[in-house]
């Protein structure tokens, strides 16, 4: 019986292409995405879970930042019993020398000799407990070690970094592993060897520099949490940031909340919970859109097949067998589309890997487990599209569908509801894609207050001495227009700087710049009127506020010493337009100060060439040390990445989202127009014009995208302006977002429906009597 049915439902489809293409291509793309969101979703929340003591690791915090000072962890440890261990973490990059005339820049985590203990990643070489045991001890990961070293064995040799520390090599750690919070690094290096590479090691015993990351390792058994409280009120004593209430809160962050935690940290990767959470909600609305996408075409079809419903019925086939048949043609539907989406999806897994920044292996994600789910979910998708076609098929009065009485009975709205459900989603979609793209372009083409273009940054890697001959050698390249050594760029936060003013503690970001620095960046600091000082200082606006200053002051008290202010700037933003512009001093380079960058203005058609002659040059002065640079725009776009991607993410689903919608609606426009076939064969004898019919058809369809407008525009605004909150500077959700997308929500209905429309309105009226 069964295969007899769907040899009868197999026919049924090869003699309705139209029906099997939209039904089977819609399907197919539905659960292609589908497939690829599950596992990507999937593989995001399962990220830190192979560590083995990831229910005992905490990330310690507060409701603003993640850093900390140098002494915390020990003083933590020797005061509460329940912190069993505890490592700090400093993301860093240097030069690293093989001793053998080979020199690489060289990432990696400053971490305690607890690291490997604390953390679980696999050390092919050496042991976690003796890997960082002494100052100078350096992990390197497997594939650095090679581009280090080649085939040769790397433990034991000794490496020079940053040109000032000697390093011995005492273990090499797997890097195969991305199932980690922690950025991909190319070793880890003994925390204690950092006051070597800094040249001082005043920070390691003081709480002035919070820069560091700090995980602690709970004790079996204990809830370290608790401690909060306490902590806190010893914190208001002693630790000047709890002083002053810049930071309220002590938050312990359990492991498994530190991926997609808001508050970012040294060394990590991160992603948006939110984000997850959108794309599951766009997994369950491509998966809904599409089983009713399916029910609306059966039901569509069911003119066409029900009098063999109707016969089985009279020669004795139960109801609860002819559902079970239905249901079982949607499975068989279910199954046919999810093998094309697996080809599919193996097809798309590239594309998407790039939109995502993922790294998805469907082959890897292969096994009995994942195929036995794929089997279950497919089951019920198959049993959830088809029961309630075969419910109202089966329904029907069998001798009424022999006299021809069932397109008259069989009207209803329900297939209308489904379609203004499918339009409030394309249109919220429709919204928050306009709106997020005119945040994008609203931060990319923001005015920060300083001019970023055609700037490159360079590393600092020569002697102090050499800045002079370097800037001349650089000048007189074709193309060069200006060259500016600084501690701290626009780019990239500068120092902090924290001290008491007024008996408060006040934060500052410091920048230590050249004279060349402020015709480069196009700033006009206007002169306070004092007489030049070398250790005179410019503030930015939000500075003299913070201080409360007058409006050209002549000096600030700063560590008990009157700093003269030579002038005030604007305010520029030095981090990306999430964050709020705040006090900002910039001092002057002299030979007590060592630049970190170099930055260098260029003009011309040729900025590559220009570029590869600055390579050059510098290569001279440096020895051919290898050095990074960027352009100042390039780092300011990609303080927007997770935007940017974002907004593409919704492009291509709002995409699909209408392609769905419109298979949908033409689906039901049939559904709609075979009920209309007799009334439009009246009207045009009564000498109805095309345009009439046209109109009277369409009116249905455009009252439930009108619907679907009014509820979706309160959900869509309501959802963008909680979007728009993490933005300090941020654009306005403007009316013509929501008049376009309703304007284009209606014009998909009308050129979608109006096309069966228009066919039915020009039918013979004759022959649509004789049909009805």
């Amino acid at each position: 019986m069964f295969i007899r049915n769907l040899k009868s439902f197999s026919k049924h489809l090869l003699k309705n292409k139209l029906y099997t293409t939209v039904t089977l291509v819609g399907f197919s793309i539905s659960l292609t995405f589908v497939i690829l969101l599950s596992i990507y979703i999937k593989n995001e929340y399962s990220v830190n879970s192979n560590q083995i003591n990831k229910d005992r690791i905490y990330r310690m915090r507060n409701e603003n930042f993640e850093a900390f000072p140098p002494p915390m962890g020990q003083i933590l440890q020797d005061n509460y019993p329940e912190i069993e261990s505890f490592t700090r973490v400093y993301d860093n990059a240097n030069i690293i020398d093989n001793r053998n005339g080979k020199m690489m820049m060289f990432n990696f985590l400053m971490v305690d000799s607890t690291f490997f203990n604390i953390f679980s990643f696999n050390l092919l070489e050496g042991t976690p407990g003796e890997a960082l045991k002494t100052k100078n001890s350096i992990v390197l990961s497997k594939a650095f070690a090679f581009k280090l070293f080649g085939n040769e064995p790397a433990v034991g040799k000794e490496v020079m970094l940053g040109q000032r520390v000697l390093c011995t090599i005492t273990g090499i750690v797997d890097n195969t592993d991305k199932n980690t919070s922690f950025k991909e690094y190319d070793g880890v290096v003994n925390f204690r060897c950092l006051p070597d590479l800094w040249g001082s090691d005043e920070f390691m015993n003081n709480f002035d520099n919070c820069s560091f990351g700090l995980y602690l390792l709970a004790k079996p058994n204990t809830n370290l949490p608790l401690k909060a409280p306490l902590l806190i009120e010893r914190f208001k004593k002693d630790f000047w940031i709890y002083k002053d209430e810049r930071a309220k809160e002590v938050i312990f962050e359990p492991l498994a909340d530190v991926y997609f935690s808001k508050i970012p940290g040294s060394g990590l990767k991160q992603n948006s919970n939110t984000l997850l959470t959108v794309l599951m909600a766009i997994v369950l609305s491509i998966l809904g859109l599409a089983i009713i996408n399916y029910m609306n075409l059966t039901i569509a079809q069911s003119g066409l097949r029900v009098k063999e419903i109707a016969l089985k019925k009279l020669v004795g086939a139960s109801r609860t067998m002819l559902i079970y048949q239905h249901v079982g043609e949607s499975v068989f539907l279910c199954v046919i589309a999810f093998a094309m989406a697996i080809l599919l999806s193996f097809a798309g897994q590239t594309v998407f890997n790039q939109l995502f920044g993922a790294r998805l292996n469907l082959l890897g994600e292969l096994n009995l487990k994942i195929g036995a789910v794929s089997l279950f979910g497919i089951l019920i998708l198959g049993i959830v599209s088809g029961i309630v076609p075969a419910i109202i098929i089966t329904s029907l009065d069998a001798i009424q569908v022999i006299k021809g009485s069932f397109r008259r009975k069989s009207r209803g709205v329900y297939s209308k509801m489904l379609i203004g459900f499918q339009y409030t989603v394309v249109i919220v979609l429709l919204m928050s894609t306009f709106l997020i793209s005119k945040q994008t372009r609203f931060m990319q083409n923001h005015n920060l207050g300083y001019n970023s273009k055609n700037i490159l940054k360079l590393d600092f890697m020569i002697d102090r001495q050499q800045m002079d001959g370097l800037k001349s050698r650089f000048m007189s390249i074709p193309g060069v227009t200006n060259v500016s050594f600084v501690t701290g760029s626009p780019v990239d936060r500068g120092n902090n700087q924290s001290f008491m003013h007024n008996g408060k503690p006040v934060s500052f970001q410091e920048f230590i710049v050249d004279s060349a620095f402020f015709n480069m960046v196009g700033m006009h600091p206007v002169s306070t009127g004092v007489a030049y000082s070398k250790n005179g200082m410019w503030l930015n606006k939000t500075a003299v506020k913070t201080l409360e200053l007058d409006s050209l002051p002549r000096s600030f008290a700063r560590y008990g010493q009157e700093v003269p202010v030579l002038g005030i700037v604007d305010d520029f933003n030095y981090s990306s337009l999430h964050n709020r512009v705040g006090p900002v001093m910039i001092g002057q380079l002299d030979e007590n100060r060592w630049p970190w960058s170099i930055l260098v203005q260029i003009e011309g058609t040729e900025l590559f060439a220009t570029v590869d002659k600055i390579k050059g040059a510098y290569s001279e002065f440096s020895g051919g040390l290898p050095f990074s640079y960027s352009f100042l725009d390039d780092t300011i776009k990609s303080w927007y990445e997770k935007e940017v991607r974002t907004n593409k993410i919704v492009r291509y689903f709002t995409l699909l989202t209408i392609i769905i919608a419109i298979m949908g609606i033409f689906a039901m426009s049939i559904f709609y127009l075979q009920q209309k076939i007799k009334e439009v064969g009246i009207r045009k004898v009564n000498g109805a014009k095309i345009s009439e019919i046209v109109a009277m058809l369409n009116i249905d369809f455009i009252q439930w995208v009108i619907i679907a407008f009014i509820i979706a525009t309160p959900i869509a605004w309501y959802v963008m302006n909680k979007w728009l909150q993490s933005f300090a500077f941020k654009t306005e959700i403007s009316w013509w977002i929501f008049a376009l997308s309703g304007i284009i929500s209606l014009g998909i209905a009308l050129l979608t429906v109006s096309w069966q429309s228009w066919r039915a309105a020009t039918r013979n009226p004759v022959e649509a009597l004789r049909y009805e």
